[in-house]
């Protein structure tokens, strides 16, 4: 088990607020002082007060999020992890369900001369409630979970978590990410153009979608493999003849602890992995692409579903952990 600590940090953005209303003022006061004859007293004092509204703003901002992450860091320190149970060193009060998190950018065009558009990382929120207790020891949360996201942090993740309401950890929050489940799922996929040909099988096997790829070209470069949800997908391997392994689980079950209110795709996404993330439960789509240069590639597409069982679920909550081998 792996168990993760994620935090915001926002001492960059204070530094670069505390710089960026220095710089104003010391352009603000050179442009007023040669016009001061010109403007009224109060114009100047407002026009000097602005930049110091904002960056209070920030610091408050910033502070709010530090005061956050210590009281998750307090959590991570202290509270002991079981297989099914977290314990606690006080009797806290708490809530056990779903965590649903999405990360995304708003753009905003300033009318200017040079006509800038500016954007912001932002993260939507929400926890769905299905049972509240109160004691020094709680459930490990249990169940599917969902992670979806780009390089650049948008996406979402939907996983089982535990928030804490009240105390020195209020808000702190701790998700689950299983290592359990199995793989469902085989066929064979068929590309051709012109004199190139590749055949593409592949079967589920435990926890791993095993598949061969053979290929005979001419005119195409390789055969791609990938996996993807929608528009987001992830290269596996690529070449004209060899074995691809993949799978959606973690290698070992991860428990992150964090605060709801500060907590984002972007952090989880820098602290856990590199690149695009497609990870957990449910209906995955397996890609072949059959590279042509200076042409239209071709695509195939098959369907394959990673399931957490109820047998699963209910042997871990009672503390037997199953194990899947590969078939």
């Amino acid at each position: 088990m792996r168990k993760v600590f994620v935090k915001e940090n926002p001492v960059g953005a204070m530094v670069i607020g505390t710089v960026f209303t220095l710089f104003f003022l010391f352009v603000a006061l050179s442009i007023l002082g040669s016009m001061s004859s010109f403007l009224p007293s109060s114009f100047t004092l407002l026009f000097i007060l602005i930049p110091f509204l904002v960056l209070a703003v920030i610091i408050v901002a910033g502070f709010r999020i530090w005061g956050e992450g210590r009281k998750a860091s307090a959590l991570f320190r202290e509270a002991v992890l079981s297989e099914t149970s977290v314990s606690f060193p006080e009797e806290v009060s708490y809530d056990v369900g779903r965590v649903f998190l999405e990360g995304y950018w708003t753009y905003e065009h300033t009318t200017t001369s040079s006509g800038t558009t500016s954007r912001r990382y932002r993260t939507r929120r929400s926890f769905r409630t299905e049972e509240k207790g109160r004691g020094m020891e709680a459930p490990l949360p249990m169940g599917p979970f969902r992670v979806e996201l780009r390089q650049d942090g948008t996406g979402t993740i939907d996983a089982p978590a535990l928030r804490i309401r009240g105390g020195r950890y209020d808000g702190s929050l701790i998700i689950s990410l299983t290592d359990e489940g199995r793989i469902l799922g085989e066929g064979q996929l068929d590309l051709s153009k012109g004199n190139d040909m590749a055949q593409v099988r592949f079967r589920g096997e435990g926890k791993f979608l095993r598949g061969s790829v053979w290929a005979e070209l001419s005119k195409a470069r390789k055969v791609r493999i990938e996996i993807g949800s929608g528009g987001l997908w992830r290269k596996v391997a690529e070449g004209k003849g060899f074995d691809f392994s993949i799978s959606t689980l973690p290698e070992e079950k991860m428990v992150i602890f964090t605060h709801y209110d500060s907590v984002s795709p972007r952090s989880i996404l820098k602290k856990l992995w590199s690149g695009p993330v497609i990870m957990g439960h449910g209906s995955f789509e397996l890609k072949a692409v059959l590279d042509i240069p200076l042409g239209r590639d071709v695509v195939e597409k098959a369907q394959f579903t990673v399931e957490l069982e109820e047998g699963e679920e209910k042997a871990e909550k009672g503390g037997i952990k199953e194990e899947w081998g590969v078939f």
